[in-house]
């Protein structure tokens, strides 16, 4: 994301401009206006030696001799910022299209976040008396991961309304710098025209936190269903590579640059820093990061294969718990991005599907750990058609779990790999026969 010399050598240049130019004087005198100083200046001493005159607009915006000494010469006298300007200007004057894709992450917060929040809230009704089982520890990390995504969910929003989505040179320089600031060591207030940069770095840490949660509720739910000793520990293991996976990049973001405030005032020609490859630690967060779901995608297939139930019951299970290749597949979608983003030297274009990505990851995260959850609270209500009733677990006298959230089933069993149940027993108490997935109702229900 940092701005090198070479970069702003492309953000100021005048060069190749394939649309029409406009040849009103109108345009050409809010050039004039307009341009800084320093822009003026080289503009004053390059016009005299090219074939252009200062009133042939045409030939201002198409010559490419002119405007490449116009770059070398902007780059040698003006700020990051007036740079900036020329490019404003110059597209303005030569009638470039004016770019909008505010829209994007506008959209993918308010639906995307309302969408996760509300499976959430059906998730946590599963708690709930009616819902038939008691929380675990999966329900809580899962809160954990909700409220970790909550700031990316907002910032998507406020990114959008300050030129996200937008060509950098088009946006005063408040707009980009300033969204969200920090002054004196103490956060402040949000301001309409305050630090994008910071939104984007802030965003960053609060986004790898918000998956590292939803992984971890993801491998606590496998936990509550399955009861074997050793797919446990390689559970508990998987855990672990979680933990150092998620603290990991949230420590190399946090410090990503030194000073850390250089992480968002980059632009700031005033302001001296350095930063680590930000660029190849973001694609290594995001190689790490799809390897990761694909692990926690294949560790239950095996298991719910082995089950003793039907072919069609087996598909249907092991659908549903595979439904994290959606965020896999989003990963991916966000690896792409980010590699182009990665060439950029317009941040907040290229940025913006990098954005809206990792927004929409942290989304279908959350809604692919609770779906589980949310049938079998319709189950729990009745929805025959999704599965297992309660009557019939009733019936069966079997349960589907524990009551200790992470504890492994006292009722199952295990043979060659294969879930079974070992004897009747009485209905479990505390209505927790409705768990995540009644593997062992399954085993006995009818097709």
């Amino acid at each position: 994301m940092r701005l090198h010399t070479s970069a702003l050598a492309v953000l100021v240049a005048l060069t190749t401009f394939t649309y029409a130019a406009p040849d009103q004087p109108s345009a050409l005198e809010m050039a004039q206006a307009s341009y800084p100083k320093c822009t003026l200046e080289c503009l004053a001493k390059l016009i005299p030696q090219s074939p252009c005159t200062l009133t042939d607009v045409e030939c201002l915006c198409t010559n490419v001799p002119l405007n490449s000494n116009l770059t070398v010469c902007v780059l040698e006298s003006c700020t990051t910022y007036e740079g900036l300007m020329t490019k404003n200007v110059s597209s303005k004057m030569c009638g470039a299209p004016v770019r909008n894709q505010t829209l994007k992450p506008l959209l993918v917060g308010v639906i995307g976040g309302g969408l996760a929040l509300l499976v959430f809230i059906l998730r946590m009704c599963a708690g709930l008396p009616v819902g038939g089982r008691p929380l675990g520890w999966d329900d809580y990390t899962i809160c954990i991961a909700v409220a970790l995504g909550t700031p990316p969910t907002v910032f998507s929003v406020l990114l959008s309304k300050n030129g996200l989505g937008k060509d950098m040179w088009t946006l005063p320089l408040p707009n980009i710098e300033s969204v969200l600031f920090v002054r004196d060591g103490q956060l402040s207030h949000f301001e309409p025209n305050s630090d994008m940069l910071q939104y984007y770095y802030l965003g960053e840490i609060f986004y790898f936190a918000s998956l590292t949660a939803t992984k971890i509720s993801i491998l606590a739910f496998f936990l509550r269903v399955f009861p074997q000793q050793q797919f446990r520990k390689i559970i508990h293991g998987v855990i672990g590579i979680c933990v150092a996976y998620g603290l990991s990049f949230v420590l190399a973001t946090t410090f990503q640059c030194n000073p850390v405030p250089y992480s968002w005032k980059q632009l700031d020609s005033t302001y001296q820093g350095s930063c680590n490859n930000i660029h190849l630690q973001g694609w290594m967060s995001a190689i790490f990061n799809i390897i990761i779901d694909l692990i926690i995608l294949i560790l239950p297939l095996k298991k719910l294969y082995a089950l003793q139930t039907s072919l069609k019951k087996k598909l249907m299970v092991m659908v549903m718990f595979s439904l994290g290749i959606f965020v896999t597949f989003v990963s991916v979608v966000r690896l792409h991005s980010l590699i182009v983003f990665a060439n950029s030297q317009n941040i907040t274009w290229d940025y913006n599907d990098a954005a809206w990505w990792s927004t929409v990851e942290i989304h279908v995260g959350i809604i692919c750990a609770c779906l589980p959850s949310v049938r079998a609270l319709f189950v729990s209500l009745g929805a025959s058609s999704l599965g297992t009733t309660r009557a019939a677990s009733r019936a069966t006298g079997y349960g589907a779990s524990n009551n200790s959230g992470l504890g492994s089933s006292s009722h199952g069993g295990s043979k060659n790999g294969t879930l079974i149940k070992e004897k009747p027993i009485a209905v479990p108490k505390h209505g927790d026969e409705e768990d995540f997935i009644p593997l062992v109702d399954l085993g006995n229900s009818k097709d």
